[in-house]
Parts: structure tokens; sequence; C-alpha cells
């Protein structure tokens, strides 16, 4: 009997352990963030802080020389003794041009994943306006990033955009008007 009653329990036991149990989970997967987890931009629609920092130069030198001669000289003599006369005419010209720019962008700007290419690289784009001084300065940029360049803290230093394109544009202040600069230059 003592047997019988055991084996009752071993059935009811494994009645219990093969029916199917649901239970909802208290976080759903698919959003589920840890508060360790990365931070950096990985899919459209999040934001990547871009670091700036472009120097360029440019230098173009141009020298030209041209040296022109003509002498004509003449000499006879007289009862008087010789006498050498000479005429010259010279001409002679050098020139030398050099053009040279730099420019140097540094600044901050927060750009968007539009999109995720064929290879995993994340293609950003962005745009900023400053207006300092009544001067409205721009920076648009756009490229593509691996995402192992974007730093921890969510940054991209702008040398690390594959085929980057930035732009820098500022309006500059309109000009004196002569009267003004002519008051200006009197001291007024």
């Amino acid at each position: 009997m003592f047997y019988s009653k055991i084996q009752g329990l071993v059935i009811v036991l494994c009645a219990i352990l093969s029916l199917n149990l649901y239970a909802t989970s208290l976080f759903d997967e698919s959003s589920f963030n840890s508060l360790t987890a990365d931070k950096r931009a990985m899919s459209v629609g999040d934001t990547v802080t871009v670091i700036v920092l472009e120097n360029a130069q440019a230098k173009s030198r141009s020298g030209t020389s041209n040296a022109n001669d003509l002498s004509i000289s003449a000499t006879g003599s007289s009862p008087q003794g010789t006498w050498p006369h000479s005429l010259g005419i010279g001409a002679e010209y050098s020139g030398d041009a050099i053009t040279s720019r730099n420019g140097y962008i540094k600044a901050q700007i927060t750009a968007i994943v539009s999109e995720i290419d064929l290879h995993g690289n994340l293609v950003i784009q962005g745009a900023q306006n400053i207006t300092i001084d009544g001067e409205l300065q721009s920076i648009e940029l756009s490229g593509r990033v691996r995402a192992v360049d974007i730093m921890a803290n969510n940054t991209l230093l702008s040398s690390r955009i594959m085929n980057a394109k930035i732009n820098f544009t500022g309006d500059e202040p309109e000009s004196e008007g002569m009267l003004s600069q002519l008051f200006t230059w009197l001291g007024f």
C-alpha cells in the first residue's frame, strides 16, 4: 500500500510537470537596455557627437624670369686718337608670386544615423547654425562611419568619417559705406 501511494504521487507529479506552463516576463527583452550597456550609436535614428578638428593648408608658387639684351658698339680712329663709342640696350624682368591659404575649424556637432549601408557602416548627417555678433555661421556634415570608430562616450573624430563632406560657411559682415570709411579715416 505504501508503494502504491508513492507510485500515485509520482504519476501526479509527472502529469503536472508535463503541462506547458506559460509565464509572462517582467521586461520586454527586445527593448531592454542594461545600465551598463554600450550607449554608442548603432541603429537608424541614434545620434552621435562629432568632434570636428580639421586643418587644411594649400600653397602655390610661380615665378617668371625674362632677360633681353642688345648691344651695339663701334670704334674708329682720327688724328686726335681713337674714339670708342658704344650703345647698349638691356631689359630684365623677373617676377615671383606666392599664394597660400590656411583653414582651421574646431567644432562639435551632433549628427543622426540616417541609414546603415550594406557593409554595416553608419551613414550620418548633421547641421548646425550659430549666430555670433550678428554673423551667421553654419556647419553641415555627412559621411559614412564604422561603428567601431565611435568612442565609448558616443563621440567621433571627424578624421574617422569616410567620404566626409564638411561645409563651414559664415556670412561676411556688411562693409562700411564710402562716407563712413572717410569719417573713420579722418578719425571721427
